[in-house]
């Protein structure tokens, strides 16, 4: 927290939400597009970021990168623990330490682990630490403990699981779950992600206690319920 407390903001702007191409859904990390001027905007990288939305602080990481189609310059945020519309919305964001330059990646695998890294320097930056959960996982190793105990899952489990995990207080409709870890459109089709839930019931109940700790909410979507 006192990396934080000590630092001030290399930029601040603000910008409606606009539509983007809808990539970051189908990765999990979806982003808040804003419409901005680009001179208000800092050099090209992934930045630390605070914001307020509706009186309430988040925290997130800023990808202020050239977009190779047009050449103009985008701004766009992925906001920890959250899972709101923002389509619309205007924003005023806080851009602090730079984490990295802006780079391509060979593999969708590779831009994942990434970018799972820049959360976590984003959490380590404001000194937020998730809640403690029995459930331990290794982003690196692809690896998961309840309780000390090793629990082996497969990729789309892991990634689902991965999801819940680390946005404890978002309600996730099966639609956008589907999309986050399987990186298509859903259409529709969600048994996939009932499945993929139901598997990972499976594996943890057990070392749970027989309780669920992923929760279902309004027949529609799931919690994690630690």
């Amino acid at each position: 927290m006192e990396m934080y407390l000590n630092q001030t903001p290399v930029c601040r702007f603000s910008g409606k939400v606009i539509r983007g191409r809808g990539l970051g859904r189908l990765t999990g990390m979806p982003t808040a597009n804003l419409q901005v001027l680009p001179d208000l905007l800092p050099p090209c990288g992934v930045y630390v970021t605070s914001l307020t939305w509706r009186g309430r602080p988040f925290h997130g990481i800023t990808n202020i990168a050239e977009n190779p189609a047009g050449g103009c310059v985008t701004a766009e945020t992925h906001i920890l623990n959250f899972s709101e519309n923002l389509y619309g919305e205007n924003l005023s964001l806080s851009l602090f330490s730079r984490l990295r330059l802006q780079r391509s990646f060979s593999t969708l695998s590779r831009l994942l682990d990434q970018l799972r890294r820049d959360c976590d320097a984003v959490r380590e930056f404001f000194g937020i630490r998730l809640p403690e959960y029995p459930l331990y996982m290794d982003i690196p190793m692809h690896l998961a403990r309840f309780c000390g105990e090793e629990i082996p899952f497969s990729p789309k489990e892991f990634d689902l699981l991965y999801l819940f995990y680390t946005n404890p207080d978002a309600v996730f409709p099966k639609e956008r779950l589907y999309e986050a870890v399987w990186h298509q459109p859903s259409n529709g089709f969600c048994h996939p992600v009932e499945n993929t839930v139901f598997q990972i019931r499976r594996r943890l109940r057990p070392c749970a206690g027989g309780r669920d700790i992923i929760q279902t909410v309004n027949r529609c979507g799931y919690k994690f319920g630690g």
